[in-house]
């Protein structure tokens, strides 16, 4: 298994010695109850931190090390970053022995498109055959019309699973009305779950066209119910991140609408002030135990205890990307 770091800016790159340092929280007394109540994210992005590295030090222990830096921004084209940044975080890889992969976003209007653009002309004179991960059609086409030398993987933006799901606990019960269904009820919960396993790409009608746009892999989230993946493994290369998931996303952003009500109901042009950088806006749901955080214009959930299979083997997957911070 090949074990990634993703960054989604140059400034936490930079702090990568710090992302990789694991704390033990009793030795800071109060740290805890300040992170989970104070508004900078920082603090959120922190603690989540400290608690996924004690899943990541054991495959650490055993020999697996960091080869791969993903870097680039998902879920806003707001944040897209310069050519200029995209270089350094290239060469700060690469100084650490690491291979590049570039991840861009989805929901890109033209001018995120064209951002777009400068940073795969530049990452083409770095590196002409890295990897690219995509999250918007209009970039894959790109990358097959102008850049076809870069190594295309589909990105969980596009990757269509169940994420919130609340009913995979053994004896839940069944979110649905067993009237007129003549079957047994552990029978029935295993097909509903397994519905849940289920994701785009094994559409055998849809899965032909990505092998044909010379897709390499597919990268998605950790979900209580996991993945149904068959024996081929749709020859794909398929990776998980961890341990920031997300639920939804968007183009248009409750948290820019705090500063700029307009940013809520519609896409605009002029630059952003960014208060995602700021705070949070974290929703309760009592009915999943998982905190939620909503970070700019995505949900992103913590892979909590759900997680143990991808650790313990139970699941096969070529590729771990840990994110110390939420991506954005």
């Amino acid at each position: 298994m090949e074990l990634a770091i993703y960054f989604a800016n140059y400034e936490r790159l930079s702090e990568v010695d710090q992302a990789l340092h694991a704390v033990d929280l009793n030795e800071i007394p109060g740290y805890l109850n300040a992170a989970m109540f104070l508004l900078d994210p920082n603090l959120i992005d922190n603690v989540g931190n400290v608690t996924a590295l004690k899943w990541m030090n054991p495959l650490l222990a055993k020999g697996l090390d960091f080869t791969r830096l993903y870097f680039g921004q998902e879920f806003c084209q707001y944040l897209t970053p310069k050519a200029e940044e995209l270089e350094q975080a290239y060469y700060h890889g690469r100084q650490l022995g690491w291979q590049f992969t570039y991840v861009t976003g989805g929901y890109l209007a033209e001018p995120a498109l064209e951002a777009t653009r400068r940073n795969l002309t530049k990452l083409a004179e770095l590196e002409p055959t890295a990897e690219v991960v995509f999250n918007d059609w209009g970039v894959l086409r790109m990358l097959r019309r102008d850049f076809p030398d870069f190594v295309p993987v589909m990105g969980r933006v596009l990757n269509k699973q169940v994420r919130l799901n609340l009913f995979t606990e053994t004896g839940a019960e069944l979110p649905i009305s067993r009237d007129g269904i003549n079957m047994d009820f552990e029978e029935l919960r295993r097909k509903q779950i397994a519905a849940y396993r289920d994701v785009n790409v094994s559409n055998p009608d849809y899965l032909p066209h990505l092998h044909a746009w010379g897709v390499r892999g597919i990268d998605m989230d950790m979900t209580p119910q996991g993945v149904e993946r068959p024996e081929d493994g749709w020859n794909l290369q398929l990776g998980f991140y961890y341990p920031w998931g997300f639920i939804a996303t968007a183009r248009n952003c409750p948290t820019a609408g705090t500063v700029d009500v307009t940013r809520m109901f519609m896409v605009k042009d002029k630059p952003c002030g960014q208060p995602c950088r700021k705070y949070n806006c974290s929703p309760n749901l009592m009915q999943f135990e998982t905190p939620l955080v909503m970070r700019g214009p995505t949900l992103f959930v913590f892979h909590a205890d759900y997680a143990a299979p991808y650790f313990n083997g139970q699941l096969k997957y070529e590729r771990l990307i840990y994110q110390p911070y939420i991506p954005l």
